[in-house]
Protein backbone atom coordinates (compact mmCIF):
# COMPACT_ATOMS: atom_id res chain seq x y z
CA UNK A 1 0.00 0.00 0.00
CA UNK A 2 1.59 3.26 -1.36
CA UNK A 3 1.69 6.08 1.49
CA UNK A 4 -1.27 8.51 -0.26
CA UNK A 5 -3.24 4.85 0.44
CA UNK A 6 -2.12 4.78 3.94
CA UNK A 7 -3.24 8.50 4.28
CA UNK A 8 -6.75 7.97 2.57
CA UNK A 9 -7.57 4.72 4.64
CA UNK A 10 -6.25 6.28 8.15
CA UNK A 11 -8.97 9.17 7.12
CA UNK A 12 -11.60 7.24 5.88
CA UNK A 13 -13.10 6.84 9.55
CA UNK A 14 -12.19 10.16 10.64
CA UNK A 15 -14.79 12.30 12.09
CA UNK A 16 -12.82 15.45 11.30
CA UNK A 17 -12.23 14.49 8.13
CA UNK A 18 -16.04 14.30 6.94
CA UNK A 19 -16.18 16.18 3.54
CA UNK A 20 -19.44 17.88 5.17
CA UNK A 21 -17.56 19.38 7.80
CA UNK A 22 -18.37 23.30 8.17
CA UNK A 23 -15.73 25.28 6.52
CA UNK A 24 -14.19 28.19 8.93
CA UNK A 25 -16.08 30.97 6.86
CA UNK A 26 -19.35 28.68 6.91
CA UNK A 27 -18.51 28.71 11.02
CA UNK A 28 -17.63 32.61 11.10
CA UNK A 29 -21.03 33.11 10.06
CA UNK A 30 -23.01 31.16 12.33
CA UNK A 31 -21.15 34.06 15.14
CA UNK A 32 -22.23 37.04 15.74
CA UNK A 33 -20.94 39.69 14.42
CA UNK A 34 -20.24 41.95 17.73
CA UNK A 35 -18.22 38.78 18.92
CA UNK A 36 -15.22 40.15 16.35
CA UNK A 37 -15.59 43.79 17.75
CA UNK A 38 -12.35 44.82 20.02
CA UNK A 39 -12.73 47.53 22.45
CA UNK A 40 -9.83 48.99 24.12
CA UNK A 41 -11.69 50.27 27.15
CA UNK A 42 -12.75 47.06 27.94
CA UNK A 43 -9.86 45.56 27.61
CA UNK A 44 -8.26 47.92 30.37
CA UNK A 45 -10.73 47.10 32.43
CA UNK A 46 -10.44 43.59 32.44
CA UNK A 47 -6.30 44.47 33.07
CA UNK A 48 -7.05 46.76 35.83
CA UNK A 49 -9.13 43.97 37.65
CA UNK A 50 -6.38 41.13 37.12
CA UNK A 51 -3.91 43.42 38.92
CA UNK A 52 -6.33 45.13 41.59
CA UNK A 53 -7.06 41.01 42.84
CA UNK A 54 -2.82 40.46 42.64
CA UNK A 55 -3.14 43.21 44.89
CA UNK A 56 -5.51 42.07 47.23
CA UNK A 57 -3.87 38.87 47.23
CA UNK A 58 -0.71 40.66 48.55
CA UNK A 59 -2.14 42.75 50.82
CA UNK A 60 -3.44 39.78 52.49
CA UNK A 61 -0.69 37.19 52.60
CA UNK A 62 0.33 37.18 56.29
CA UNK A 63 -2.94 35.64 56.43
CA UNK A 64 -1.82 32.87 54.87
CA UNK A 65 1.34 32.59 56.46
CA UNK A 66 -0.48 31.62 59.81
CA UNK A 67 -1.18 28.34 58.77
CA UNK A 68 2.32 27.58 57.76
CA UNK A 69 3.75 26.04 54.57
CA UNK A 70 0.07 24.62 53.52
CA UNK A 71 -0.86 28.38 53.69
CA UNK A 72 1.34 29.50 51.48
CA UNK A 73 1.45 26.72 49.16
CA UNK A 74 -2.56 27.67 48.57
CA UNK A 75 -1.50 31.36 48.42
CA UNK A 76 1.10 30.69 45.51
CA UNK A 77 -1.64 28.43 43.81
CA UNK A 78 -3.73 31.36 44.22
CA UNK A 79 -1.06 33.89 42.71
CA UNK A 80 -0.42 31.86 40.00
CA UNK A 81 -4.11 31.94 38.63
CA UNK A 82 -4.43 35.56 38.74
CA UNK A 83 -0.64 35.97 37.44
CA UNK A 84 -2.29 33.57 34.25
CA UNK A 85 -4.72 35.79 34.37
CA UNK A 86 -2.82 38.81 33.52
CA UNK A 87 -1.01 36.43 30.94
CA UNK A 88 -3.97 35.98 29.33
CA UNK A 89 -4.64 39.99 28.81
CA UNK A 90 -1.21 40.14 27.29
CA UNK A 91 -2.24 37.15 25.54
CA UNK A 92 -4.34 38.78 23.59
CA UNK A 93 -2.53 41.65 23.32
CA UNK A 94 -0.19 39.74 20.93
CA UNK A 95 -3.02 37.87 18.88
CA UNK A 96 -3.80 41.47 18.75
CA UNK A 97 -7.28 41.46 20.14
CA UNK A 98 -6.75 43.74 23.13
CA UNK A 99 -7.27 46.47 21.02
CA UNK A 100 -7.14 47.68 17.26
CA UNK A 101 -4.28 49.17 17.19
CA UNK A 102 -1.01 47.52 17.15
CA UNK A 103 1.01 49.98 19.13
CA UNK A 104 -1.32 49.84 21.76
CA UNK A 105 -1.16 45.89 22.00
CA UNK A 106 2.51 45.60 22.07
CA UNK A 107 2.72 48.63 24.83
CA UNK A 108 0.12 46.56 27.66
CA UNK A 109 1.49 43.30 26.12
CA UNK A 110 5.01 44.10 27.44
CA UNK A 111 3.11 44.75 30.57
CA UNK A 112 1.41 41.96 31.38
CA UNK A 113 3.81 39.48 30.10
CA UNK A 114 7.35 41.46 31.09
CA UNK A 115 6.42 41.55 34.74
CA UNK A 116 5.97 37.59 34.62
CA UNK A 117 9.10 37.31 32.79
CA UNK A 118 7.73 36.35 29.33
CA UNK A 119 9.26 37.60 26.68
CA UNK A 120 6.18 39.01 24.86
CA UNK A 121 7.43 39.68 21.22
CA UNK A 122 9.41 35.80 20.75
CA UNK A 123 6.35 34.24 22.39
CA UNK A 124 3.59 36.12 20.18
CA UNK A 125 5.57 34.10 17.20
CA UNK A 126 6.22 31.01 18.67
CA UNK A 127 2.31 30.99 20.36
CA UNK A 128 1.10 32.82 16.23
CA UNK A 129 3.32 29.54 14.60
CA UNK A 130 1.34 26.90 16.99
CA UNK A 131 -2.09 28.68 16.48
CA UNK A 132 -1.65 28.41 12.88
CA UNK A 133 -0.70 24.87 12.49
CA UNK A 134 -2.10 23.37 15.61
CA UNK A 135 -2.04 19.14 15.05
CA UNK A 136 0.33 19.30 13.07
CA UNK A 137 2.94 16.82 13.82
CA UNK A 138 5.81 18.47 13.05
CA UNK A 139 4.86 22.28 12.40
CA UNK A 140 2.98 22.62 15.29
CA UNK A 141 4.98 25.08 18.21
CA UNK A 142 4.83 25.44 21.77
CA UNK A 143 3.32 21.93 22.09
CA UNK A 144 5.60 19.19 20.93
CA UNK A 145 4.12 15.98 19.63
CA UNK A 146 6.00 13.14 20.78
CA UNK A 147 6.21 9.98 18.33
CA UNK A 148 6.88 6.12 19.44
CA UNK A 149 10.58 6.50 17.65
CA UNK A 150 11.46 9.68 19.43
CA UNK A 151 9.99 8.38 22.94
CA UNK A 152 12.17 5.51 22.57
CA UNK A 153 15.31 6.96 22.24
CA UNK A 154 15.08 9.02 25.35
CA UNK A 155 16.34 8.28 28.62
CA UNK A 156 14.81 7.56 32.24
CA UNK A 157 15.62 11.55 33.12
CA UNK A 158 13.93 12.95 29.69
CA UNK A 159 10.97 10.40 30.50
CA UNK A 160 10.42 11.61 33.97
CA UNK A 161 10.88 15.02 32.85
CA UNK A 162 8.31 14.83 29.99
CA UNK A 163 5.60 12.51 31.98
CA UNK A 164 5.78 13.62 35.42
CA UNK A 165 3.36 16.44 36.95
CA UNK A 166 6.22 17.66 39.21
CA UNK A 167 8.36 18.92 36.63
CA UNK A 168 5.42 21.29 35.50
CA UNK A 169 6.81 23.84 37.60
CA UNK A 170 9.62 24.67 35.50
CA UNK A 171 8.13 23.50 32.00
CA UNK A 172 7.47 27.08 31.23
CA UNK A 173 11.12 28.36 31.32
CA UNK A 174 12.48 25.65 30.31
CA UNK A 175 10.93 26.33 27.14
CA UNK A 176 11.46 30.02 26.74
CA UNK A 177 14.73 30.44 28.51
CA UNK A 178 16.43 27.02 28.42
CA UNK A 179 14.70 26.60 24.62
CA UNK A 180 13.32 23.20 25.17
CA UNK A 181 11.74 22.00 21.71
CA UNK A 182 11.42 25.26 19.97
CA UNK A 183 14.58 26.90 20.56
CA UNK A 184 15.08 29.98 23.73
CA UNK A 185 13.09 33.03 23.37
CA UNK A 186 15.82 35.23 25.18
CA UNK A 187 18.67 34.71 23.37
CA UNK A 188 18.41 36.66 19.96
CA UNK A 189 20.69 34.20 17.78
CA UNK A 190 18.30 31.10 18.96
CA UNK A 191 16.94 29.39 15.82
CA UNK A 192 13.25 30.77 16.50
CA UNK A 193 14.23 34.24 15.15
CA UNK A 194 15.13 34.27 10.84
CA UNK A 195 15.63 38.03 11.01
CA UNK A 196 17.35 40.95 12.34
CA UNK A 197 14.19 42.81 13.05
CA UNK A 198 12.76 39.23 15.05
CA UNK A 199 16.47 39.07 16.95
CA UNK A 200 16.14 43.30 18.01
CA UNK A 201 12.67 42.70 19.25
CA UNK A 202 14.10 39.95 20.98
CA UNK A 203 16.26 41.53 22.73
CA UNK A 204 13.91 44.55 23.90
CA UNK A 205 11.46 42.03 25.60
CA UNK A 206 14.11 40.15 27.04
CA UNK A 207 15.75 43.20 28.26
CA UNK A 208 11.94 44.24 29.57
CA UNK A 209 11.36 41.11 31.54
CA UNK A 210 15.04 41.87 33.21
CA UNK A 211 13.54 44.64 34.26
CA UNK A 212 10.54 43.98 35.85
CA UNK A 213 12.50 41.62 37.75
CA UNK A 214 15.19 44.08 39.01
CA UNK A 215 12.08 46.41 39.71
CA UNK A 216 10.57 43.95 41.93
CA UNK A 217 13.97 42.88 43.05
CA UNK A 218 14.40 46.37 44.74
CA UNK A 219 10.98 46.72 45.67
CA UNK A 220 11.21 43.26 47.75
CA UNK A 221 14.65 44.39 49.30
CA UNK A 222 16.53 41.31 49.76
CA UNK A 223 16.98 38.33 47.76
CA UNK A 224 15.09 35.98 49.89
CA UNK A 225 12.06 38.10 49.90
CA UNK A 226 12.61 38.63 45.82
CA UNK A 227 12.54 35.02 45.90
CA UNK A 228 9.38 34.64 48.21
CA UNK A 229 7.42 37.60 46.61
CA UNK A 230 8.60 37.17 42.98
CA UNK A 231 10.47 34.42 41.39
CA UNK A 232 8.04 31.86 43.26
CA UNK A 233 4.84 33.75 42.09
CA UNK A 234 6.48 33.71 38.51
CA UNK A 235 7.11 30.11 38.83
CA UNK A 236 3.49 29.56 39.63
CA UNK A 237 2.17 31.43 37.07
CA UNK A 238 4.59 29.15 34.91
CA UNK A 239 2.87 26.32 36.71
CA UNK A 240 -0.83 27.27 35.80
CA UNK A 241 0.01 28.61 31.65
CA UNK A 242 1.60 24.96 31.47
CA UNK A 243 -1.26 22.96 33.35
CA UNK A 244 -3.60 24.58 31.60
CA UNK A 245 -1.96 24.52 27.72
CA UNK A 246 -1.71 20.83 28.16
CA UNK A 247 -5.52 20.72 29.35
CA UNK A 248 -6.75 22.49 25.88
CA UNK A 249 -4.52 20.20 23.80
CA UNK A 250 -4.45 16.61 26.08
CA UNK A 251 -6.99 13.87 26.08
CA UNK A 252 -7.20 10.27 25.05
CA UNK A 253 -8.77 10.60 21.73
CA UNK A 254 -6.42 13.32 20.73
CA UNK A 255 -5.69 13.43 17.14
CA UNK A 256 -2.60 14.25 15.14
CA UNK A 257 -2.17 14.98 11.44
CA UNK A 258 0.67 15.24 8.34
CA UNK A 259 1.47 16.78 5.66
CA UNK A 260 -1.66 15.67 3.06
CA UNK A 261 -4.32 15.45 5.84
CA UNK A 262 -4.03 17.99 8.09
CA UNK A 263 -6.30 20.87 7.43
CA UNK A 264 -6.55 24.20 9.49
CA UNK A 265 -10.46 23.35 11.06
CA UNK A 266 -9.54 19.87 11.77
CA UNK A 267 -6.60 20.73 13.73
CA UNK A 268 -7.52 23.63 15.55
CA UNK A 269 -10.91 21.42 16.62
CA UNK A 270 -8.69 19.40 18.66
CA UNK A 271 -8.38 21.78 20.82
CA UNK A 272 -10.63 20.85 23.94
CA UNK A 273 -13.11 23.32 25.79
CA UNK A 274 -12.41 22.32 29.48
CA UNK A 275 -14.93 24.17 32.18
CA UNK A 276 -12.81 24.13 35.56
CA UNK A 277 -15.63 25.48 37.71
CA UNK A 278 -15.30 27.03 41.02
CA UNK A 279 -15.17 30.35 39.10
CA UNK A 280 -11.82 29.69 37.95
CA UNK A 281 -12.65 30.22 34.12
CA UNK A 282 -14.59 33.78 34.77
CA UNK A 283 -10.88 34.33 36.71
CA UNK A 284 -9.38 33.47 33.77
CA UNK A 285 -11.10 35.25 31.42
CA UNK A 286 -12.65 31.79 29.37
CA UNK A 287 -9.37 30.91 28.01
CA UNK A 288 -10.03 27.19 29.91
CA UNK A 289 -13.93 26.98 28.93
CA UNK A 290 -13.76 28.45 25.41
CA UNK A 291 -10.84 27.85 23.64
CA UNK A 292 -12.56 26.23 20.57
CA UNK A 293 -13.45 29.59 20.00
CA UNK A 294 -10.43 31.30 20.48
CA UNK A 295 -8.53 28.51 18.06
CA UNK A 296 -10.76 28.94 15.56
CA UNK A 297 -10.57 32.69 14.95
CA UNK A 298 -7.64 33.62 17.55
CA UNK A 299 -6.98 37.03 15.76
CA UNK A 300 -10.70 38.03 15.52
CA UNK A 301 -12.32 37.22 18.85
CA UNK A 302 -11.40 39.33 22.41
CA UNK A 303 -11.38 37.05 25.42
CA UNK A 304 -14.78 38.82 26.76
CA UNK A 305 -16.33 37.66 23.92
CA UNK A 306 -15.71 33.85 23.79
CA UNK A 307 -18.68 32.53 25.72
CA UNK A 308 -21.03 34.10 23.09
CA UNK A 309 -18.55 32.40 20.06
CA UNK A 310 -18.33 29.39 21.89
CA UNK A 311 -22.52 29.06 22.38
CA UNK A 312 -23.04 29.72 18.43
CA UNK A 313 -19.83 27.31 17.43
CA UNK A 314 -21.26 24.07 19.76
CA UNK A 315 -24.15 24.53 18.21
CA UNK A 316 -22.96 25.06 14.49
CA UNK A 317 -20.64 21.97 14.65
CA UNK A 318 -23.25 19.97 17.10
CA UNK A 319 -24.68 17.74 14.04
CA UNK A 320 -21.21 16.49 12.91
CA UNK A 321 -20.47 15.80 16.46
CA UNK A 322 -16.63 17.14 16.48
CA UNK A 323 -17.15 19.93 19.55
CA UNK A 324 -14.97 18.57 22.51
CA UNK A 325 -15.59 19.44 24.99
CA UNK A 326 -14.93 17.84 29.21
CA UNK A 327 -15.97 18.87 32.55
CA UNK A 328 -12.71 19.40 34.21
CA UNK A 329 -13.58 20.64 38.02
CA UNK A 330 -11.25 17.88 38.97
CA UNK A 331 -8.55 20.06 36.75
CA UNK A 332 -5.59 19.26 39.00
CA UNK A 333 -6.16 15.04 38.53
CA UNK A 334 -6.62 15.06 35.07
CA UNK A 335 -3.64 16.89 34.55
CA UNK A 336 -1.23 14.50 36.43
CA UNK A 337 -3.27 11.27 34.72
CA UNK A 338 -2.93 12.58 31.29
CA UNK A 339 0.50 13.74 31.73
CA UNK A 340 1.63 10.32 32.99
CA UNK A 341 -1.04 8.41 30.51
CA UNK A 342 -0.22 9.82 27.08
CA UNK A 343 3.66 8.97 26.82
CA UNK A 344 3.75 9.11 22.59
CA UNK A 345 1.52 9.02 19.69
CA UNK A 346 1.87 6.36 17.01
CA UNK A 347 0.58 6.12 13.49
CA UNK A 348 3.72 8.21 11.73
CA UNK A 349 3.28 8.26 8.48
CA UNK A 350 0.22 7.14 7.97
CA UNK A 351 -1.46 10.53 8.04
CA UNK A 352 -3.28 10.51 11.56
CA UNK A 353 -1.50 9.65 15.17
CA UNK A 354 -3.30 8.68 17.91
CA UNK A 355 -1.62 7.96 21.66
CA UNK A 356 -0.85 4.32 22.03
CA UNK A 357 -2.39 4.16 25.54
CA UNK A 358 -5.90 4.95 26.13
CA UNK A 359 -8.04 5.38 29.00
CA UNK A 360 -9.30 1.76 28.94
CA UNK A 361 -5.95 0.41 28.67
CA UNK A 362 -4.53 2.00 31.94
Amino acid sequence: MSTDEKKKAALANDRFSQPKLPSLDEIRSAIPKECFEKSLTTSVAYMLWDFALMAFLYKIEPVFEIAGYPGMLFWYFLVGMIGFSIFVVGHDCGHGTFSPYTWVNDIFGHVCHGVLFAPYWPWQKTHRTHHTYTSHLTKDMGHPWITEGFFSGWGDSQKFYANNVVTSIIRWYMYTIGGVTDGSHFYPFSRIFKSNTERIQCAVSGLVCVAWATLAFYYFGSFTQWVKFYVLPVMAQGFWLTMVTYLQHQTDDIQVYEDGTWGYVKGQLQTIDRPYGFGIDQLMHHITDGHVAHHLFFTGIPHYNLMTATAAIQEKLKPFGVYRKEKSYDFLWQFASLNRRLEYLVGEGSGLLKYAKSKKED
